[in-house]
């Protein structure tokens, strides 16, 4: 599958857009009109620049180093569902969380906070992929009509932002993440991040903002909260 070039994005000369190169939504997006948090309070992450001051949970006002943006057309999202994103309704993590229904590709990876993921892995704080959050009330996939704008945001290390008022995890450049990506984008952030990105591939993991969990014990994790009629994101 390719990415074509829509001319949503034409007005956006700082996005990295492919109009060649294979793309998989394994790496972690927010789709256009997601308000992040900044310094200069709500931003459409489509509106963000190289350099704005984006709020982090772990390190305050955080510069945007990176910037990337794809457009997938309507007959690519209909020719590949997976593509699809899922959306969280406002108030599906927890009172106020998110503020706004929030929607992102399948796996960017959302904070859960529990005393029962204390429990199961030791850390009260936990990542997870949002396709993994399907079957908790108000997470869902959504079949998007027409064109869809995925963004994807990186720092200087892998950092929690906050978006429409839940936190969820920036670009994290894992081999996955970075397969996904066009070679150009490869290119840009092996002279952004040299230490990180080889010219050839990933040069050095990023250690992960917080511990990430996956597969079944998800699962039980999610059965566990909702028995115990537990919201997935409990006061800090």
């Amino acid at each position: 599958m390719h990415v074509s070039y829509v001319e949503d994005l034409s007005g956006y000369p700082w996005a990295e857009i492919s109009r060649d190169d294979d793309f998989r939504v394994d790496v972690t997006c927010f789709t256009t009109g997601t308000l992040i948090e900044t310094e200069r309070g709500l931003q459409p992450v489509q509106r963000l620049r190289v350099g704005d001051l984006v709020r982090t949970r772990d390190h305050g006002m955080q510069p945007l180093r990176w910037l990337g943006g794809r457009q997938l057309s309507g007959a690519e999202l209909g020719a590949n569902p997976g593509l699809h994103p899922i959306r969280i309704a406002a108030g599906a993590l927890g009172p106020g969380l998110p503020a706004r229904d929030l929607i992102v590709s399948p796996q960017h990876r959302m904070l859960v906070r529990s005393v029962i993921a204390q429990r199961m892995t030791g850390s009260a704080e936990v990542l997870i992929a949002a396709v993994h959050l399907l079957g908790h009330p108000g997470i869902d996939r959504v079949e998007a009509q027409g064109s869809l704008g995925y963004w994807h945001l990186m720092f200087d290390r892998h950092e929690i932002v906050f978006a429409e008022g839940a936190e969820a995890e920036s670009l994290y450049l894992g081999p996955m993440a970075l397969a996904a990506l066009t070679r150009d984008a490869v290119r840009e952030l092996h002279a952004l991040f040299p230490e990180l990105v080889s010219a050839g591939g990933l040069a050095e993991p990023q250690p992960t903002a917080r511990p990430v969990m996956r597969g079944k014990p998800v699962a039980r994790l999610i059965e566990r909260q909702l028995r115990n009629l537990k919201p997935l994101v409990t006061a800090a």
